[in-house]
């Protein structure tokens, strides 16, 4: 697999500053590079790019865990020990706080390459070695804007600088600039990319930042800004931004890339879908932008497997799981419509039971290839990669009736993934080359649905668009009359958001963007989560006030900041 990191480990981003000593302390130390020495040629540069890449890769390596904030998905905590989480907690500074670190860490490396290359650029003559560092400009750029856009995502107004800073002192000047402002260079960084960068890549550059990519994030950050200018009653901000977002995201429609192997859904048993989430398959067309991950034994694997997987898969552990909830929304590929809602029981033969296997007979190609049920195998493949091997032990949840079962860890849903869960030997859990998916071709589709239906309403090719993503699961063409009115048209939209994406951390934002939470989990009875056979989990929003819902939509500030910088204040629901 060629890899951004494999050959390439960024040394010493700090600049080592002269010493008076001769002979002693003025001497390059054998762990770092001055810029004087690091910053000769185009290689540098390369290498010094790739550390960005290296730094973005800690902010969105584990995104799948916000969707154990939402309803589809119980989270028992996390395999890099960030806590446990529920959908009312998690915006606390003990959970996701380390993102803000993460974040101004590929910032700063950020600025600090752009300010170099520069220096460089304007020491070069040669075109190729300019059009390659205009290139790397533009990727870095791009980078700087996707971790600026979640930190305005999750802390709303957030420091703001375009320089590498120079220590601490530096830092701690720093005040919280509007998030308005924010967003405008997040979208100049972003346009400047995609007037820079090439559409695709080959060979060793599989994975870097595209046009397409450039597009799809521009989109993403309109759209996003829209739905939040809309929650705050300024229609007129927001109509702008829609529009925007749609015209972003049409260039990309425009270009008439495919879906993995066409869309079509594959046998019921073994469905297309599911391959898509297999390492083999992660320079697919419709994949735009990833995190990528090089392994085994290169230190630069995923805990996919680890944390999607069970003990029978590559001794996972189970710390994400499917819930009754999700498998409630797979329709039927008869009608296309929402099957009986299932019963909570331990009976197995009972009529639509969560634990009886017929219940889930004629779904959505997609839930067999993303979740595994009472009584269900797992899809186990040759070292091809292709080939459907015979495989025996089925998932009980509880291990019933003495059967010899799958081991479901500490899994309390009644379920375990299949998706994301790799069936191939050789591969640690912990140490896999699984790229984990940033951006894909159907929420670029969703999202401009999502735009255009609230400038105009669903339209012919809106249609068309769902219809194409609803085949990969063999589902049958939406009712055009029942999803004629802008707001059953939403309905089908989210929809397809919560089945299409699920386990790619999509939910919880979409949540937020919205301002859902309160609809989800009213006030004051919340939701109880139960497992397939109706023991409770957890309490979700359960007799919460005011403040609780705040502080989903915006996250604390960590309060270390606030210490060393007098100028950072609080987001108000934490004061």
């Amino acid at each position: 697999m060629n890899r951004l990191y494999k050959l390439y480990v960024l040394v010493g981003l700090l600049i080592v500053s002269a010493a008076c000593t001769k002979d002693l302390l003025d001497q390059v130390p054998t762990t770092q590079l001055s810029a004087e020495l690091f910053w000769k040629t185009t290689a540098d540069a390369v290498a010094a790019v790739n550390g960005v890449y290296e730094a973005n890769r800690t902010t969105f390596d584990r995104d799948y865990y916000f969707d154990g904030a939402g309803e589809f998905m119980h989270t028992r905590g996390t395999s890099n020990n960030q806590g446990s989480f529920s959908p009312s907690g998690l915006g606390s500074n003990g959970n996701f706080g380390f993102l803000w670190g993460d974040c101004y860490r590929a910032i700063n490396r950020a600025n600090y390459v752009l300010g170099n290359i520069g220096t460089l650029r304007a020491t070069t003559t040669a075109p190729a070695d300019l059009a390659l560092m205009n290139r790397l400009v533009a990727e870095t750029r791009f980078l700087r804007a996707i971790n600026y856009f979640r930190l305005i995502d999750l802390w709303g107004d957030v420091p703001y600088f375009t320089n590498k800073l120079n220590g601490n002192a530096e830092a701690y000047t720093l005040s919280r600039m509007p998030r308005a402002v924010v967003k405008d260079s997040i979208l100049a960084d972003l346009n400047y990319a995609a007037s820079v960068l090439p559409e695709t890549y080959s060979g060793d550059n599989l994975g870097r930042a595209s046009k397409l990519a450039a597009w799809a994030f521009s989109g993403k950050v309109n759209l996003f800004w829209a739905s939040w200018m809309k929650n705050e009653g300024n229609a007129s901000e927001a109509q702008k931004h829609f529009t925007a977002a749609a015209a972003d995201f049409k260039k990309i429609i425009d270009k008439n890339i495919p879906l993995f192997r066409n869309g079509d859904p594959g046998p019921a048993d073994n469905p297309n879908y599911w391959h898509l989430f297999q390492y083999f398959n992660e320079y697919d067309p419709e994949i735009i932008f990833s995190v990528q991950f090089g392994g085994p034994l290169l230190s630069q694997g995923e805990e996919l497997s680890r944390d999607f997987g069970n003990r029978n898969t590559g001794f996972g552990q189970v710390w994400v799981a499917p819930t009754f909830r999700l498998a409630n929304r797979y329709q039927l590929t008869s009608t296309g419509d929402f099957a009986p809602p299932l019963v909570l029981s331990r009976t197995t033969t009972l009529l639509n039971s969560a634990t009886n296997p017929k219940s889930y007979e004629g779904r959505d190609y997609r839930m067999r290839a993303t979740m595994v049920w009472d009584g269900q195998k797992m899809v186990q493949l040759s070292t091809d990669g292709l080939t459907v091997l015979p495989d025996s032990l089925p998932f009980r949840f509880g291990n019933r009736d003495g059967v010899t079962a799958i081991n479901y860890d500490g899994a309390p849903a009644g379920y375990v993934f299949r998706k994301w869960v790799r069936q191939t030997g050789g591969i640690g859990r912990s140490d896999g080359p699984q790229d984990i998916y940033l951006m894909r071709l159907p929420d670029v589709w969703l999202m401009y649905a999502e735009a255009v239906n609230e400038l105009s309403g669903p339209t012919p090719e809106l249609f068309t668009l769902l219809n194409r993503i609803r085949r990969r699961g063999n589902l049958p063409a939406l009712n055009a009359a029942k999803f004629a009115s802008k707001t059953e048209f939403f309905k089908a939209i989210e929809q397809e958001r919560i089945i299409e994406l699920v386990g790619e951390g999509q939910r919880f934002f979409d949540i937020r963007r919205w301002k859902k939470a309160e609809e989800i989990w009213p006030a004051p009875s919340g939701q109880v989560l139960y497992d397939t056979q109706g023991t409770r989990i957890r309490d979700e929003f359960v007799n919460s006030d005011l403040r609780t819902y705040q502080r989903y939509y915006i996250f604390q500030i960590p309060p270390a900041e606030i210490e060393v910088n007098s100028k950072i204040i609080q987001n108000i629901p934490w004061l």
